[in-house]
């Protein structure tokens, strides 16, 4: 009796602990991980009546640095325009981060801000602006705010509207402490250089128009015919997040990391910010192949010969367009030039008509 007590206590005991195992991992497996860097940091401390004007913005920090030098770009120009102060408030470790990136790139640019360590009080009120990423929205209006803290409630501001002729201003802001370019080639009078940005990687993924090896294909032929210099040795220069694409697509292209050689392709593999001093040094035309990538808008802006092609993003199939939440002449400069294909079925790529 008492050895059939014994096993009985036992099976109760394996069976408690098995149920225990199973609770822990269907909790484990259904809990919602906390994003640690997006925990809210208390309130700012803000002094009132001074003599200044400010003005800061939500922010969409946990995005990338072509994003994050939009909007900070974008508040400084407006900023300027409405005589005020412009603001960053470090809400939360992706606005550390957010923070971090642009100092090591854009030291200039954030140097103009006036940070506040700590999340927007809710003393402020916030105005409605920016509705959509990629629509310019007339700053009229805000010139009427007579707050001291003007905070806006918008993100992105993907519009050069927002910093029209800023451009030499802007590129002095980058960070030229430090360059380190490899083997990647010099523009100069013997050598004409031709930068070609790519994007992959999460563009897949959010359905996103991404790169189409056709188009880039093709498109750096007609680049190659269309910048002929016959007197200058023409260099292709690629730049993008996935290697492995460019690879295929150009099996001939040195690695900007590899010993010195001549030849006609390369890749580069250089950090953000030698990558847009190389642009703002040497590329004499960039070709942007996935319209709506903003490290690659800015590897145009800054370009040295600040002359730019793109896939004209009527013919990208990309559903931000498709939405309505981005306006072509309010994106592309005026003198950057759209490309698409020929035909449906003709992969031969051409200049085509813009919209004014």
């Amino acid at each position: 009796m008492q050895k059939i007590n014994n096993y009985c206590w036992t099976f109760i005991k394996f069976l408690i602990a098995w149920a225990t195992c199973v609770v822990i991992i269907f909790c484990c497996w259904t809990h919602k991980k906390t994003d640690l860097l997006a925990i809210p940091y208390p309130p700012a401390l803000i002094n009132f009546n001074t003599s200044s004007q400010y003005l800061s913005s939500n922010l969409a920090s946990p995005c990338q640095l072509g994003n994050h030098i939009f909007e900070l770009a974008s508040l400084y120009g407006l900023s300027k325009h409405l005589n005020r102060t412009p603001a960053f408030f470090i809400e939360s470790g992706y606005h550390k981060n957010m923070l971090d990136s642009i100092r090591s790139t854009m030291p200039g640019l954030i140097g103009k801000y006036a940070i506040f360590d700590g999340s927007v009080p809710t003393s402020l009120k916030e105005t409605k602006f920016q509705k959509v990423c990629c629509v310019y929205e007339n700053p009229w209006n805000l010139k009427r705010s007579q707050h001291e803290y003007l905070h806006l409630t918008g993100k992105f501001y993907q519009s050069w509207k927002y910093f029209p002729n800023m451009r030499e201003e802007l590129i002095s802001f980058l960070n030229t402490s430090v360059q380190n370019f490899g083997i990647l080639p010099i523009s100069n009078n013997n050598t004409h250089v031709s930068c070609v940005h790519s994007r992959r990687g999460d563009f897949v993924e959010m359905n996103f128009y991404a790169t189409d090896p056709k188009f880039m294909k093709n498109a750096v032929k007609f680049l190659k015919e269309k910048e002929n210099y016959s007197k200058k040795n023409q260099k292709i220069v690629l730049f993008g997040d996935d290697f492995k694409f460019m690879r295929n697509l150009f099996s001939e292209a040195k690695v900007s990391t590899d010993a010195h050689e001549s030849v006609e392709y390369y890749i580069s593999q250089n950090s953000a910010i030698d990558d847009f001093l190389y642009s703002a040094y040497n590329c004499d035309e960039v070709l942007i192949t996935a319209p709506r990538s903003t490290f690659g808008w800015w590897l145009g802006y800054f370009s040295k010969g600040d002359k730019v092609y793109y896939l004209d993003i009527k013919h990208a199939r990309d559903r931000v367009y498709d939405n309505g939440e981005i306006a072509e002449n309010d994106f592309f400069l005026p003198h950057w030039t759209p490309l698409k294909f020929a035909a449906a079925i003709n992969f031969t790529v051409v200049e085509s008509g813009k919209v004014d």
